[in-house]
């Protein structure tokens, strides 16, 4: 077993309720947990000092970091290569900064990556299934006096079975809070995020699904529109990811008739295994050609211990791109073109019967005169 640098995304905040009613009554008044990430590790295998996280409301704080140990030193989170069967010690280390005694609950649980792209863990009232159960904890509460500093060991047992991959988690302290005099409680939670990669063959993957485009409408006959793309991005492999997005926009059987297609492009949050982000991509600079197609092609960066390469996905989808505003200048067009000439046609004839009926050579009447009997 080795301990080794690596990279992780960006770091969410979140409040948990015991009961399902409190997440629409406690909505204004979330705190949230906090989930601390280790930087990327420089070319020399480098990491930066150990942030001194911290959660702090109405006077209550507390903060989390990695203890010092033959695990490492001034980590921001923890990170282990790792064989099936292998134990793991090591500790964190909780400190009170608080006026008032604190009581905190530690225990472990999964991660996942959020249809947002943020990183979270499972609520404590959701059983975790992965690396959340090979952590244990020598205590599962906390009790702290003000500006005490408490190390808490844990171990990590990974599975006889454990499959080869990533696998993620977190390290979490929670304080217990009862809203007013009602019986829901809030969780305000701290946490350092866990990764483990069990030995073994690493089987990167992406899956693409549910491509979709839409195009807006334009009053400029001769402008370019926004199409709007939807997809879905799945993590399909064992490998963390850190995908990168190119989304192009063309007009039928993806020609560009009059240019290079448009294009959206750039880097993702981390993904991790198992785990689906809904993207939303606006593509600006399309030219509405009555049908548009839409390709998105995704490279997944295989990140965390050891790195492991790159894959790759694509996908494509058509959707209704007409220009409206275009087609009814081409109608006008049209229509004068029809209009016009027989008008002009109807005017010539009138003019010519007018002419004629004024050049006439004028007839003698001759009085009839009938005797009656």
């Amino acid at each position: 077993m080795s301990v080794l640098p690596h990279r992780a995304g960006p770091l969410p905040r979140r409040v948990l309720g015991r009961a399902a009613a409190a997440v629409a009554l406690l909505g204004a008044l979330s705190f949230g947990a906090l989930i601390v990430s280790a930087p990327a590790a420089t070319a020399a295998g480098a990491v930066p000092a150990a942030p001194v996280l911290t959660a702090s409301d109405d006077g209550i704080s507390w903060s989390v970091t990695p203890a010092d140990n033959r695990q490492g030193k001034g980590r921001a989170n923890y990170g282990y290569a790792v064989e099936p069967g292998d134990r793991v010690s090591d500790a964190l280390v909780v400190t009170n900064r608080s006026a008032a005694p604190l009581q905190l609950s530690v225990y472990g649980t999964d991660a996942f990556t959020t249809p947002s792209g943020h990183i979270d863990l499972l609520t404590a009232d959701d059983p975790a299934t992965g690396l959340g159960t090979w952590l244990t904890f020598r205590r599962g509460t906390l009790d702290l006096e003000p500006g005490e500093s408490a190390e808490v060991p844990f171990t990590l047992r990974v599975p006889d079975d454990a499959a080869p991959g990533d696998h993620s988690g977190g390290v979490v302290t929670a304080l217990t809070q009862r809203v007013g005099d009602s019986a829901l409680t809030v969780d305000r939670r701290l946490a350092l995020r866990v990764h483990a990669r069990v030995a073994g063959d690493l089987a990167p993957g992406l899956g693409i699904s549910d491509v979709s485009v839409t195009t807006d409408l334009s009053a400029n006959p001769f402008g370019t529109v926004t199409s709007t793309v939807r997809y879905s991005l799945t993590n399909s492999g064992t490998a963390r990811l850190v995908p990168t997005e190119t989304v192009a926009v063309a007009g039928p059987g993806g020609t560009a008739w009059l240019g290079d297609p448009a294009t959206a492009s750039g880097e993702l949050p981390e993904i991790l295994p198992g785990s689906t982000v809904e993207r939303v991509v606006t593509v600006s600079g399309v030219r509405p050609l009555v049908r548009a197609e839409a390709t998105v092609r995704v490279d997944g960066l295989v990140i965390g211990i050891g790195g492991g390469g790159v894959t790759s996905a694509n996908d494509a989808a058509s959707g209704w791109a007409v220009p409206w505003a275009l087609l009814g200048l081409v109608v006008l067009a049209v229509a004068a073109a029809v209009v016009v000439p027989l008008v002009r046609a109807r005017r010539a004839t009138g003019s010519r019967g007018a002419e004629g009926s004024a050049g006439a050579t004028p007839r003698e009447v001759k009085a009839t005169v009938t005797q009656q009997a």
